[in-house]
C-alpha cells in the first residue's frame, strides 16, 4: 500500500474515533465528489426508546500530512485549488469545513499498539472556508488553521451544537 493511502486511512481513523467518542456517526459516500464524510448528529428519542439521526451534519475534506508545523499561532496546508473551490462555496445545504490531520514524520510512530493503549499520534484542526474569496492560482492555495482551532471531541460537539442553532462555523 502506498504512503499516502496509509496517511489516509489513519486520517480516517482518527476522525471515526472522534466521531463516536461524542456519539456521532461518519457517513462516506460511495462516489468522490470532493467531500471525503459527513459527521451525522445522533440522538435519543424518548417516546420510541431509539437512536436516531436528527438530520444534521457537517460536510468535511479531510487531509493528513507531515507537513503541518505549527508556526506563529497558525498551522499552514497548501491546498489543491480544486478542493478549496468546493470549500468556500456559500450555497450549500450542509456546512463544509476542512480537517487537517497532522502526523509525526516517522512513519512508526504514526501509530502504536500495547496492552494498555492505543496511540494515534499527533492530531488534527479544522476551518470552514466558506465564503472565502475566488484566487487566481491554478494548482495550490495556503490555508492558515488558527492553533485553537484543534478538532477535539468537546470542539466536534460544539461545532454540530452551532449547525443545530443555524450559526455559521
Amino acid at each position: 500500500m502506498t504512503e499516502a493511502h496509509t496517511k489516509e486511512l489513519i486520517s480516517k481513523a482518527y476522525v471515526n474515533a472522534l466521531a463516536a467518542r461524542v456519539g456521532m456517526t461518519v457517513a462516506n459516500s460511495s462516489l468522490d465528489y470532493g467531500l471525503d464524510g459527513t459527521f451525522k448528529d445522533i440522538e435519543y428519542d424518548v417516546e420510541t426508546k431509539e437512536y436516531g439521526e436528527t438530520g444534521f451534519g457537517i460536510d468535511f475534506q479531510l487531509k493528513a500530512t507531515v507537513n503541518a508545523l505549527p508556526k506563529k499561532g497558525v498551522i499552514k496546508y497548501s491546498l489543491e485549488v480544486k478542493n478549496y473551490h468546493k470549500l468556500i462555496k456559500t450555497h450549500v445545504g450542509t456546512p463544509r469545513i476542512l480537517i487537517v490531520y497532522s502526523m509525526p514524520r516517522d512513519k512508526d510512530m504514526w501509530l502504536t499498539v500495547n496492552d494498555n493503549e492505543t496511540l494515534l499520534r499527533k492530531c488534527a484542526w479544522w476551518c470552514s472556508l466558506q465564503g472565502y474569496p475566488e484566487v487566481e492560482n491554478k494548482e495550490r492555495v495556503v490555508i492558515e488553521i488558527p492553533l485553537t482551532q484543534q478538532l477535539t471531541p468537546e470542539v466536534l460537539i460544539e461545532l454540530m451544537q452551532k449547525v443545530k442553532e443555524g450559526v455559521a462555523l
